[in-house]
């Protein structure tokens, strides 16, 4: 039988152990993060929430995925979401209306799509008076749609957009028919030719420049939280360091994030996607020129570049030899 010493001094470490996991988790902050995009490019954020990366740096994590920029940014007006990684022309359609989202890094500086359609459609002029289907309006798709096409003399009117969602409903729209061709980020660009369909446009080897996707903040939550704001790119970075230091790692979570396990198609899509991610994720203010001259708003002829992303913190985080720590002087 125990004494009454024992069993005092075994409650009393047990309140105390209770009581430090409490604290721990009154310190973490909490930060709701929202993505735009099932696809590789999201892989840093996923591993670094997995790998308890933004708890090494105190933040308590809820990782939101919303298919379209346009529904992470309604999510971030409304404070619901602090952070988000989805397209910079979403952030920049908010702030030109007046909202609050404010770009702060950047993730993928060109178009991550291809356009594939039925083997019939030979070139993108024989996308005139074709259904294409995109994941939402106001989402990177919808711009990639836009753009590409405005290349090959194609207007708005040429052709019509069905939104559908996420990418892997956008390769079922062209299963069941629903439309003639479909805008879609790899890996799934191969599960498309492998059920016959024809790649019609590769946006990436076009290299337009347009941010596909960034890292947007609300700008008021961000003033009042600069350290948590700090911290979250140092999990993000840090997840990106371990994707590029291990390839299976970063195609497994990949393929549990996608439901895909054929190998071929993960190593696509880490070849197309994080060894093109910067490690000094600076926004280049011709992207946020590239997103304005896409947007139809009247304010946008007067409106100031600089006004729509803020450099500072990773500037900081390049500057105390954060970056350097994890990938090197370059």
């Amino acid at each position: 039988m125990k004494s009454p010493r024992s069993s005092f001094l075994l409650c009393a470490i047990t309140m105390l152990t209770i009581l430090a996991y409490r604290g721990l988790a009154i310190g973490a902050e909490k930060v709701h993060v929202g993505y735009s995009a099932i696809s590789a490019v999201t892989v840093p954020l996923w591993a670094a929430q997995e790998k308890g990366l933004f708890k090494k740096y105190g933040l308590d994590t809820e990782l939101i995925y919303l298919a379209g920029g346009s529904r992470v940014v309604l999510g971030m007006e409304a404070n619901s979401i602090q952070v988000g990684l989805f397209n910079v022309g979403s952030a920049v359609e908010a702030r030109l209306a007046g909202g609050n989202t404010l770009m702060t890094g950047s993730v993928y500086d060109v178009y991550y799509f291809q356009i594939f359609g039925k083997p019939a459609i030979q070139s993108p002029k024989d996308l005139k008076g074709k259904i294409i289907a995109a994941s939402r309006a106001g989402a990177a798709s919808e711009y990639g749609i836009r753009d590409a096409l405005a290349h090959y003399g194609l207007k708005e009117s040429d052709y019509k957009m069905v939104y559908v969602g996420g990418t892997d409903a956008r390769v079922q729209a062209l299963q069941q028919g629903l439309a003639d061709a479909s805008i879609i980020s790899p890996p799934n660009g191969l599960i498309a030719q492998k059920l016959g369909f024809k790649e019609i446009l590769n946006l990436m080897q076009m290299k337009l420049p347009f941010g596909y996707m960034g890292i947007g903040v609300n700008e008021s939550w961000m003033r009042q939280n600069r350290d948590a704001m700090r911290n979250f790119f140092k999990g993000y970075l840090e997840g990106l360091a371990l994707c590029r230091r291990d390839q299976e790692y970063a195609m497994r979570v990949v393929g549990r994030f996608s439901r895909i396990d054929d190998r071929e198609i993960l190593l696509e899509s880490y070849r197309t996607s994080i060894l093109h991610i910067p490690e000094k994720p600076y926004v280049k203010k011709e992207i946020i020129e590239a997103a304005l001259k896409l947007s139809k708003r009247e304010n946008v002829r007067t409106a100031d570049p600089e006004k729509f992303y803020d450099n500072g913190m990773v500037k900081e985080l390049e500057a105390s030899g954060f970056i350097a720590s994890l990938f090197g002087k370059k």
